[in-house]
């Protein structure tokens, strides 16, 4: 009895081996799904009726137009809802939806993509208060207007508003500024130990050095864009802002800016002595940094 029962027991596992060996060896083509112990086939750009298809033709159906769709091989037995382009959020339909693509929207009409691909959401476009738009409305991008009577040349003296500038402006912002237009970390580091128990003269003398050695040309336009590119959009149309108010006064009182020697005249030349003093700085820790 005893060996008849073990005879059974090695006869048993032996089955059950071989149907795990069956198992693993049950290898499935790329247009095709496991299930179990057979191998199903994937629909593309339908969805299946049966559990388990074997023939696209009979068991692939196609998703209801306009309202459905499958954008890949799968093995679904469900189509997948269409998108809806919400106008609540400033969407309109840009393409329809068919049974193999989903809906693509766009943006609306003086609406544009505050979101990310694909938009989500689209935001009104500023209107100008002043009247003066400096760039239009686009898809991707809103209005950025300037202040009537007042258009800032590209190479205005930022020199006497660096004070101005960087009072709209965190310690931290400034920070991020100067270091992604290279300005050398030992040059930061200096700067605010010698300045460690003044924070507003940190953030001047900071922005001095990159001023230094960036030049008047295009820093202003630098200046502005980096600031919306880092996120800092606040402090760029503060700045902004209060640049154009002050060359506004400057122009009522009489001051003019020369385009030919690409240099604004500025209606003072305070701080001229501390902007040399941080350019001579920036001269010395550069040459050291050559020097290692």
């Amino acid at each position: 009895k005893n060996d008849t029962e073990a005879l059974i027991h090695i006869a048993y596992n032996k089955l059950i081996t071989r149907r795990i060996i069956a198992k693993r060896e049950i290898k499935c083509k790329l247009d095709e799904y496991n299930l179990g112990d057979q191998c199903c086939k994937k629909c593309e750009r339908f969805v299946k009726n049966i559990t388990c298809p074997t023939n696209t033709n009979k068991h692939c159906v196609a998703c209801e137009n306009g309202k459905e769709y499958t954008d890949h091989v799968n093995d679904l037995n469900k189509c997948l809802r269409c998108h809806s382009c919400d106008s609540v959020f400033g969407l309109e339909v840009a393409k329809n939806c068919t049974p193999a693509q989903n809906t693509e929207c766009t943006c609306a009409k003086n609406h544009f993509c505050n979101s990310s691909v694909p938009c989500s959401h689209c935001d009104p476009c500023t209107i100008c208060e002043s009247g003066v738009v400096e760039k239009q409305c686009t898809s991707t991008s809103d209005t950025v207007c300037g202040m009537k009577g007042t258009i800032l040349k590209p190479n205005v003296d930022l020199s006497s508003h660096v004070a101005g500038i960087v009072e709209e402006m965190t310690l931290q912002e400034v920070k991020t500024f100067v270091r992604n237009h290279k300005v050398p970390e030992p040059v930061i580091d200096q700067t605010l130990r010698d300045y460690f128990s003044d924070t507003s003269e940190q953030k001047i003398k900071l922005f001095q050095v990159w001023y230094q050695r960036h030049g008047i040309k295009g820093a202003y336009g630098t200046l502005i864009s980096s600031l919306r590119e880092f996120k800092m959009c606040t402090a760029a149309d503060k700045i902004e802002e209060k640049l154009k108010a002050a060359v506004s006064r400057c122009q009522d009182g009489g001051q003019s800016y020369n385009e030919d020697t690409e240099q604004s005249q500025t209606c003072t030349q305070e701080g001229g002595n501390s902007y040399n003093d941080s350019a001579e700085r920036s001269k010395t820790y550069s040459g050291s940094l050559e020097e290692t």
